[in-house]
């Protein structure tokens, strides 16, 4: 007996959840295939048709430029906040230490010292270009991730040519 891991629902958003293009290399056009590698029917596919249409054709430049960059901007905040655990924290230096050691923040430079500072700051976000980093102060943190966001902003405003 063979157990059924998928529902009826299951398939139905899975059918929806992504759609593939094949190139029809004997009419030179174009075949669409849902998530089950399922060909689309023709009310499907004039219904994807007509959507990018309005979507992408009967825009203005600078109402695709804006709403390109509006998203751009959603899908930066989503990525960092996806990651996020919660506000900087503050972690002590360990009082018994035999050897002293020096650390530089990762966004002003500035050394911190287990002889001269109490401890360091470090974010909450498991994002891969900021886990693990150490800063100075609660300032620094934000002010890091912030210029990171702009930065990715700016490569993807460059990559869509906006």
């Amino acid at each position: 007996m063979s157990k059924n891991y998928f529902t009826e629902k299951d398939l139905t958003i899975k059918r929806q959840a992504y759609y593939n293009f094949y190139r029809d290399e004997e009419n030179g056009g174009l075949r669409a295939f849902n998530g089950l590698n399922e060909e689309l029917t023709l009310k499907e596919v004039k219904e994807i048709i007509a959507g990018l249409t309005t979507s992408y054709i009967r825009i203005s430049d600078k109402e695709y430029k804006e709403r390109t960059l509006d998203q751009i901007k959603n899908d930066v905040d989503y990525s960092f906040s996806e990651f996020n655990q919660g506000p900087p924290l503050k972690k002590q230096f360990r009082k018994d230490l035999k050897r002293h050691y020096s650390i530089e923040c990762v966004n002003c430079l500035k050394e911190i010292s287990t002889k001269t500072d109490e401890g360091y700051w470090m974010a909450q976000n498991w994002h891969k270009q900021i886990h693990g980093e150490k800063f100075c102060s609660e300032w620094c943190v934000n002010k890091y991730i912030d210029e990171i966001k702009q930065n990715t902003i700016k490569e993807k405003k460059v990559r869509y040519e906006l």
